[in-house]
């Protein structure tokens, strides 16, 4: 092994222990930096982001190593089925968001009738009510 190789993963190795030292401590922070410096020396190494899935939150960054896993690692039975889980769950929000437009869409449609059966039924009041005073004004005053 060269001389830089040994380098780059004596490195690699102790950035990922500093960061499961820094874990260790409650320091999620610090250990997601550290993870991040080690998976840009070695990004095909599956244990890195192994590590990195166990502190992020996000859902994109949880995807971003589930498919780093995946990609690395084929038969990781456990980061498809997390992967499989995520796409679900972003399709239910999908469908859900549809689901929510089409509801607020329904709401307009239904509001405009109502404005537009109000605007009709005070116009046809108020010209019956102009046609009832012609009239009246003619049966009292005559012609």
């Amino acid at each position: 092994m060269a001389q830089a190789e040994k380098e780059i993963k004596d490195r690699f190795n102790d950035l990922m222990n500093d960061g499961r030292q820094a874990l260790a401590l409650g320091q999620t922070e610090d250990a997601h930096r550290l993870w991040r410096q080690a998976a840009t020396l070695d990004p095909y190494n599956e244990q890195v982001w192994l590590s990195l899935l166990d502190i992020v939150q996000d859902d994109k960054d949880q995807r971003a190593c589930l498919e780093n896993i995946v990609q690395i690692n084929p038969k990781n039975v456990q980061a498809r089925r997390q992967l499989n889980k995520l796409d679900a769950l972003e399709q239910r929000r999908s469908e859900m968001e549809v689901s929510r437009i089409a509801a607020l869409q329904v709401e307009r449609l239904r509001k405009r009738k109502l404005v537009m059966r109000a605007l009709f039924l005070g116009v046809a009041i108020g010209l019956s009510g102009a046609l009832f005073g012609i009239v009246a004004s003619i049966l009292i005053y005559g012609h």
